[in-house]
């Protein structure tokens, strides 16, 4: 399935800057449709693998957990969430738990 979207490269060159099982993928879309935009994104690139999304607020980051949109296990880490609870939540992205 191809992407009926356009996907703009922020990064360039990232060959001695991230390891090189990671993949950068950005996007621009309107805001009304950033939830839907995104549910494609990790359809299309998402496959099987580790998933790290960077919101700009801790509101943003607690509507995409609780959207229906995407149906993939969603754990929200910000600086609202106690720290022992993030690094809970850190350890069990590591071991591929959500």
């Amino acid at each position: 399935m191809k992407p009926d979207f356009r996907v703009v490269d922020l990064a360039q060159d990232l060959s001695n800057k991230t390891a090189k099982n990671v993949r950068h993928v950005a996007m621009e879309c309107d805001r009304d449709d950033r939830i839907d935009a995104l549910a494609k994104i990790i359809t299309v690139y998402g496959g099987t693998g580790k998933i790290i999304v960077f919101t700009q607020t801790k509101n943003d980051a607690n509507e995409l957990m609780r959207t229906e949109t995407i149906d993939n296990d969603i754990e929200v880490m910000h600086g609202g969430i106690a720290q022992n609870q993030r690094e809970v939540t850190i350890k069990r992205f590591k071991n591929g738990k959500f």
